[in-house]
């Protein structure tokens, strides 16, 4: 790690700083909190809109800013928004020309509140989500009978779209199929079964470059930990990228060390490392 200081630790949440079972290790909420009095500067990344972070999170003093919907959008700790990148018109109407032919959940994130496919709001065990998060699927700000017309209908103000596919031929085959026919959406995953499309210009390493020039804050001195496909730019933009042990392989290659699993307090190990190295 050699002797740089940390300024800045980016978080991402579900799979690296909340367990399984979608809680906060008391041990993780401690080192957080020793890290803000530290002088660290913690930021939430994650690919949840604002209004579906947990309070665990959110009520931890100090910490002031989160990037939401995997880039799309910073807020400030009041929830105000700071920064935000839509989705295109143009290209929310290709994504629907593209999708047309298959019945998929999909989910759409406007002003940081989640809408979602009524099928998957009744009965979400059923498209893949674990049981852990069922009451956040329940938590969402609408459940919708037709999401292709809602989506249609809010195209310009459209934070990301994502669509859930269990089965995973299909799944990879409709992504190539976006990706290949369009020009201006950053695709990524958060989890298995789903498919995140956002602006070209939303990712976590972005928002997280956006954020370090707000803040005066240079990028190797910044540190971030992640688990999957949509945190593996921002750890290889960071000064320390560190994967926790359950990340996917792509989120591994692009870290620089690997730390423990989510429910062995790698978030924990990762802070002590930084706040040793600091001294």
């Amino acid at each position: 790690m050699g002797n740089k200081k940390n300024e800045l630790l980016a978080l991402d949440l579900d799979g690296t700083t909340l367990r399984d079972n979608n809680t906060l290790s008391p041990v993780v909420r401690q080192a957080i909190e020793t890290a803000v009095q530290n002088g660290v500067e913690v930021v939430v990344a994650s690919g949840r809109p604002y209004a579906m972070m947990p309070q665990s999170i959110l009520s931890i003093k100090g910490i002031d800013y989160a990037v939401t919907s995997n880039g799309a959008a910073v807020n400030d700790c009041s929830g105000k928004r700071i920064h935000s990148n839509l989705l295109k018109e143009d290209e929310v109407l290709k994504y629907l020309e593209i999708t047309a032919n298959y019945d998929l959940i999909m989910e759409a994130f406007i002003d940081g509140k989640t809408y979602t496919d009524k099928r998957y709001f009744d009965n979400p065990i059923k498209y893949g989500c674990g049981e852990a998060y069922f009451d956040y699927v329940r938590s969402s700000h609408g459940s919708v009978e037709n999401m292709r017309k809602f989506i249609y209908d809010h195209r310009c103000e459209l934070d990301s779209i994502e669509f859930v596919c269990v089965d995973k031929k299909m799944r990879e085959s409709i992504r190539r199929q976006i990706e290949d026919n369009t020009t201006n959406f950053y695709v990524t995953s958060s989890s298995e079964n789903f498919v995140e499309i956002m602006d070209s210009n939303a990712s976590k390493s972005n928002a997280l470059s956006w954020l370090c020039q707000r803040l005066g804050i240079s990028l190797q001195n910044t540190s971030a930990c992640g688990n999957a496909d949509n945190d593996a730019d921002m750890l290889k933009l960071s000064g320390l990228g560190a994967a926790v042990k359950n990340a996917t392989e792509l989120c591994k290659i692009n870290a620089d060390i690997i730390v423990p699993s989510n429910n062995d307090d790698g978030v924990a190990n990762l802070i002590g490392r930084i706040l040793k190295n600091r001294t």
